[in-house]
C-alpha cells in the first residue's frame, strides 16, 4: 500500500489559501507548494497544497512521507532566498510503498529583494511609496510609532517598532538584500550602522546594497567614529554612501527616486545605464559626493 496516503489528511486547500491571503496582506514570508501533476500510483493528488509559514507552521499536505520531506527541505531554502522552484519527484517504492512520479511547484510568498529601511522619516516613507511597483520587499524599522503609522497602512509593507540596539537581531543580511539607513540624527544613524555591521559579522553575510542618507561629510564623520575598527571602516567605504544617483532633484520624492535607482542597479549587478545594446557611457554616480 502507498504509505504516503496513510498520513492523516492535511488541512483543506481553502484553509491553506485563506492563510496565504492573510500572509500576503500582512507582508509576511512563506512558501506555498502545489502538486501540479501526479500519476495514479503516487502518494500525491493534483491540486494538493502545503504552506510553510515564517513561524514554522505547516498547513496542508502534498502526500506525506519522504516526498513531503523533500518538498519541505526545498521550501526551507526558498524561505530565505525567495523565488520559485519546480520539482520532479519519484517516490521510492521500497521506502514509501509508493511509486509513480510527482511534479510540485513551490513559490515564495514575497518575491523580489528584501529592502530594510532604518528610520521612517519623510525620505524613508517616500522610498516605500515610490518603490511599491518594484521587485522590493520593504521592512521599515523605527522606534517612533507615529513615524511608522503612515507606512504600516501600505499593503505588503512590514513595520517593526524597535530601539536601534535591537535592530541587529532582526536584520537578515545577504547579497540580494538591501538596507537604507535614514535616521533623524547623526547619532541614531551611527547606532543603526553599528547594528547593520554587527548583523553582517554575526551571519558572515553582507548586504548587497548598504546605503546611508546624507552628505559626504556625514559619511566621513561616521567613518572617523569607527577608528577603533579599521575593518568596519573599509566596509563602509565599500558601501553606497552617500546613497542615491545624481538626478538633480533634492525633494523627498526626487531623493527616493535616486535611492531606488541606485539600489535596483546595484542589486541587479549593473554599473552603467544601457540602451539595450550596451553601455551608453553614463556612469551611475552617487548624489552629494
Amino acid at each position: 500500500m502507498c504509505r504516503g496516503r496513510d498520513f492523516p489528511p492535511g488541512d483543506g486547500v481553502m484553509d491553506v489559501m485563506r492563510l496565504w491571503g492573510d500572509m500576503v496582506a500582512q507582508g509576511r514570508q512563506g512558501v506555498l507548494a502545489t502538486v501540479v501533476s501526479a500519476t495514479a500510483d503516487s502518494p500525491a493528488t493534483p491540486g494538493a497544497k502545503l504552506l510553510l509559514t515564517d513561524d514554522g507552521r505547516r498547513l496542508g499536505s502534498v502526500g506525506g512521507g519522504r516526498l513531503e520531506q523533500e518538498v519541505l527541505a526545498v521550501a526551507g531554502e526558498l524561505m530565505t532566498t525567495g523565488g520559485t522552484r519546480l520539482l520532479h519527484l519519484a517516490p521510492d517504492p521500497q521506502a514509501d510503498g509508493c511509486g509513480g512520479t510527482v511534479e510540485v511547484f513551490l513559490e515564495s510568498l514575497r518575491q523580489g529583494y528584501p529592502f530594510w529601511i532604518l528610520g521612517s522619516g519623510h525620505v524613508g516613507r517616500a522610498v516605500v511609496s515610490m518603490g511599491a511597483g518594484l521587485p522590493l520587499r520593504f521592512v521599515v524599522c523605527d522606534d517612533r510609532s507615529e513615524q511608522l503609522a503612515p507606512v504600516a497602512e501600505l499593503p505588503g509593507v512590514r513595520t517593526e517598532r524597535l530601539e536601534p540596539d535591537a535592530v541587529a537581531r532582526l536584520l537578515e543580511p545577504g547579497p540580494e538584500a538591501a538596507v537604507l539607513i535614514a535616521g533623524p540624527t547623526h547619532d541614531l544613524d551611527f547606532a543603526y550602522l553599528q547594528a547593520v555591521l554587527e548583523a553582517e559579522e554575526k551571519t558572515g553575510r553582507r548586504f548587497g546594497f548598504l546605503g546611508l542618507l546624507g552628505s559626504g561629510r556625514k559619511v566621513d564623520r561616521l567613518i572617523e567614529r569607527l577608528a577603533a575598527r579599521p575593518d568596519r571602516q573599509e566596509r563602509v567605504r565599500a558601501a553606497q554612501m552617500p546613497v542615491g544617483l545624481e538626478i538633480g532633484d533634492g525633494s523627498a520624492s526626487g531623493i527616493a527616486l535616486a535611492i531606488l535607482a541606485e539600489a535596483v542597479a546595484v542589486l541587479n549587478g549593473c554599473s552603467y545605464l544601457e540602451d539595450g545594446q550596451g553601455p551608453v557611457g553614463v556612469r551611475l554616480r552617487r548624489r552629494r559626493e
